[in-house]
């Protein structure tokens, strides 16, 4: 038997779904509204996975919005933490413990971050996240605490500079 329907003001001919087929489409119907429904949700907020690959982060630099959430794998024999003073002033201040592999942590103030694996920070293992669209407004701070650091501060003047490049080409 066949059975008209609507759609967008023109008239088609559709066969009725038997069992299985309609079961089907009931199961993909509800999925979709399932991801409709749970998308709405968290369409603001976003999770960011920055991984491990020996000594070093990758993405070394990551651009992310306000709200969202950072989650560092592979952290075995590592630890993260941000620099004393080179995060904005009213940031989330995180430490990890050594091998917390899916330690995670939500940025909601904008500006720059730069963060360690403290263990190996003589060997370049820093990295930095930007929060938000605008130039960070913390770079003069971020400039004036290198001066701060005594271990691996070459490696924390590098990912300083990697981060402005990647500011430069983003905007």
């Amino acid at each position: 038997m066949w059975r008209d329907t609507e759609i967008n003001d023109a008239v088609t001919l559709q066969r009725p779904l038997g069992g299985r087929l309609r079961r089907a489409a009931l199961r993909e119907n509800g999925l979709v509204a399932a991801l409709l429904i749970f998308g709405a949700q968290t369409a603001s907020a976003e999770e960011h996975v920055v991984r491990t690959r020996r000594a070093e982060w990758a993405p070394p630099v990551l651009f992310i919005q306000p709200g969202d959430t950072v989650v560092w794998r592979g952290m075995r024999t590592h630890e993260t933490a941000l620099i004393e003073g080179m995060g904005p002033a009213d940031a989330t201040v995180w430490r990890s413990e050594l091998d917390a592999d899916g330690f995670s942590v939500t940025l909601n103030e904008e500006g720059a971050y730069i963060y360690t694996c403290d263990i190996h920070m003589s060997l370049g293992m820093v990295g930095a996240i930007v929060v938000g669209d605008a130039e960070p407004h913390n770079l003069a701070a971020i400039d004036a605490a290198v001066e701060n650091i005594d271990v691996g501060r070459i490696f924390v003047e590098r990912i300083i500079g990697r981060m402005k490049r990647a500011l430069a080409r983003r905007n």
